[in-house]
């Protein structure tokens, strides 16, 4: 014969197995959630907000990256078309890094106007071009 206890012993067990998932889940969602901003929108922060981590999206400004291969210090502009950011990383770079190609950088905007980038980020081209066709990198 079973106790009255036990149906209720399983169905704080399950309720507390369910609570605990949720909160992993809710924990890792937060921690990997950073807000993607533009350009134009990181220029128009203020305060605490300009100094947030965030991620940045926009397009290499041609001409402007400059990389130091003994430090591993890249420094370029990601501009939206119409404002850009310096932006300076130190790490491994992706091979489909380039001028013109748009990225993602993860990382603060640092009081002298620089980006500084923790994560980098570049985007795969939308169209394949086979590497014999003219404009293929």
């Amino acid at each position: 014969m079973t106790s009255p206890r036990r149906p209720i012993a399983f169905a704080l067990g399950v309720l507390v197995f369910v609570l605990a998932l949720a909160y992993l889940v809710y924990g890792g969602i937060q921690q990997g959630a950073a807000y993607w901003v533009t350009v134009g929108e990181l220029r128009q922060a203020t305060g605490a907000a300009a100094r947030a981590r965030v991620r940045l999206g926009g397009t290499v400004a041609p001409g402007s990256v400059a990389w130091d291969a003994s430090h591993r210090h890249l420094r370029f502009a990601v501009t939206d078309g119409t404002e850009s950011v310096p932006v300076r990383y130190s790490g491994v770079v992706p091979d489909i890094f380039a001028a013109g190609r748009q990225v993602v950088v993860e990382g603060a905007l640092a009081p002298d106007g620089t980006f500084a980038a923790t994560t980098l980020l570049a985007k795969c081209p939308t169209k394949y071009l086979p590497a014999d066709q003219p404009g293929a990198r």
